[in-house]
């Protein structure tokens, strides 16, 4: 009696049709070998399909990385991304990031909650916290998917590329042009440096920023004197300085510079 086929598993003369086969090189005994291997493997094996249960709307999201409008169509995709370990984390940042822009966006949040529910509602049916969620939206608006799968290509951790979430300068050259920064041991790349590393690079790096703006600043601040020197303290035009620095209860020099100011928009 030959065991009932579960939906969706591969009928197996799809695979005794796709069998590789080179001509005049292997026998019949040896393709009927290769069909009872593949018939025993479908029928004991444990290893899922993360797509076998997702229905042809979903699957052709997966293909053609359109991305579902509605809350349920969200979490099936997450759900089903989430189990694939080779684009997972490019993938949950894109999805959340796009989640994240549905419930805040002002032309979409209102009618989206309504109909769909709140933001804790989705945290709570793809069961990640706030501050995760939040991690994976800001790596993919902060970075983008050419610099997310560059780091999955160097092996570059989640909590490095967090450290980056605040550099001081365009991630760009850190992480697309493989930038060099001085540390204790030597020049290196951000995928070279530790986590220590990064944390110390970045905080002299915000150091010479924050010494930069400090000069320019002061530069742009320094003042400029004019003084003006009298040789009689009679003269009428010093006492008259004086008797008004007094009655508006500033310095002489304030008084000087409202005067030039006057005579300079009336001229």
């Amino acid at each position: 009696m030959s065991r009932p086929r579960k939906k969706h598993t591969p009928k197996i003369s799809t695979f005794s049709a796709n069998l590789p086969v080179k001509q005049g090189t292997q026998s019949s005994e040896d393709r009927t070998d290769q069909v009872e291997a593949v018939k025993e493997f479908s029928a004991t094996t444990t290893i899922t399909n993360p797509y076998q249960s997702l229905p042809a709307t979903g699957l052709s999201r997966i293909i053609t990385k359109k991305l579902p409008e509605d809350m349920d169509g969200i979490v099936q995709y997450y759900n089903h991304i989430d189990a694939i370990q080779a684009t997972s984390f490019v993938e949950k940042c894109r999805i959340l990031a796009h989640a994240n822009s549905l419930f805040r966006d002002p032309e979409t949040k209102k009618e989206f909650q309504k109909e769909q529910g709140t933001w804790k509602d989705f945290l709570n049916k793809i069961g990640m916290s706030q501050p995760q969620v939040s991690r994976f939206v800001s790596f993919w608006n902060t970075f983008g998917p050419n610099i997310l799968e560059k780091t999955l290509e160097q092996d570059f951790s989640a909590t490095k590329l967090a450290e980056l979430l605040s550099w001081p300068e365009d991630p760009k050259l850190a992480l697309l042009e493989n930038k060099k920064y001085y540390t204790a041991s030597g020049d290196k790349t951000v995928y070279e440096m530790t986590r220590e590393e990064l944390r110390e690079v970045k905080r002299m790096l915000i150091e010479r920023q924050e010494q930069r703006v400090l000069e320019v600043e002061t530069k742009s601040v320094k003042p400029m004197r004019v003084q003006i020197r009298f040789a009689d303290l009679t003269d009428p035009l010093y006492v008259g300085l004086t008797q008004a620095a007094q009655k508006e209860h500033v310095s002489e020099d304030e008084i000087i510079r409202r005067a030039l100011s006057a005579y300079l928009n009336t001229n």
